[in-house]
C-alpha cells in the first residue's frame, strides 16, 4: 500500500485524499514504482525459504548446534551467498521475482556487492532483530534494520 507523503499514513490504492490528514494524493501513473509492503516481502521470503530448504535438505551440510535448536554452518553461509549474489546481480531473489519485487538503493541505483552483503547478513543471521527494529524504527519506508544500514529499499514493480 502507498503512504501519504505529508503524514506517512497508509492509504488505499486509488485514493484521491489521505484519510488521516486530508492531503490531496498524486495518482500514480502506469509504470510508477512503489514500496513493497511487509506482507509482500514476507511472502517472498517464505518462497525463498521453501526453495532453499528443499535444496539444502538434499545437500545435508554440516553445522554446529549453537543453542537449543539453532545451528550455524554451511547452510547459513549458502543462504547468505544466495541472497547476496541474487540481490547484487539481479536485484531480486526468486521469491522477489515471483512477487514482482526488487531491491534497489534509495535513489533507484542497483546494489553494489557490499550493500548486498550488509542487507543479506541481517536477513540470514539476525532476521528477528532485523525485522523488529526495522518495523518499529523505519516503518515509513518498510525497511528492515539492515536495509537502513545499506541504504536500500524493496520496491514493487507495477
Amino acid at each position: 500500500m502507498p503512504y501519504c507523503e505529508k503524514c506517512g499514513a497508509m492509504i488505499e490504492e486509488g485514493a484521491a485524499y489521505c484519510p488521516k490528514c486530508g492531503a490531496e494524493l498524486a495518482v500514480p501513473e502506469p509504470g510508477v514504482i512503489e514500496l513493497a509492503t511487509w506482507t509482500q516481502r514476507f511472502i517472498a521470503l517464505i518462497i525463498d525459504g521453501i526453495i532453499l530448504g528443499i535444496v539444502l535438505m538434499f545437500l545435508n551440510l554440516p553445522g554446529y548446534r549453537v543453542m537449543g535448536g539453532l545451528t550455524f554452518g554451511a547452510n547459513n553461509v549458502l543462504q547468505f551467498l544466495y541472497f547476496m549474489f541474487m540481490d547484487h546481480y539481479y536485484g531480486q531473489s526468486i521469491g522477489k521475482k515471483v512477487m514482482n519485487l526488487r531491491i534497489t538503493k534509495e535513489g533507484g541505483a542497483p546494489l553494489n556487492l557490499l550493500d548486498a552483503a550488509i542487507e543479506s547478513f541481517g536477513k540470514v543471521f539476525l532476521l528477528p532483530i532485523d525485522v523488529l527494529v526495522g518495523y518499529f524504527m523505519y516503518r515509513g519506508k518498510n525497511q528492515r534494520l539492515f536495509n537502513y544500514l545499506s541504504d536500500t529499499v524493496v520496491i514493487r514493480e507495477i
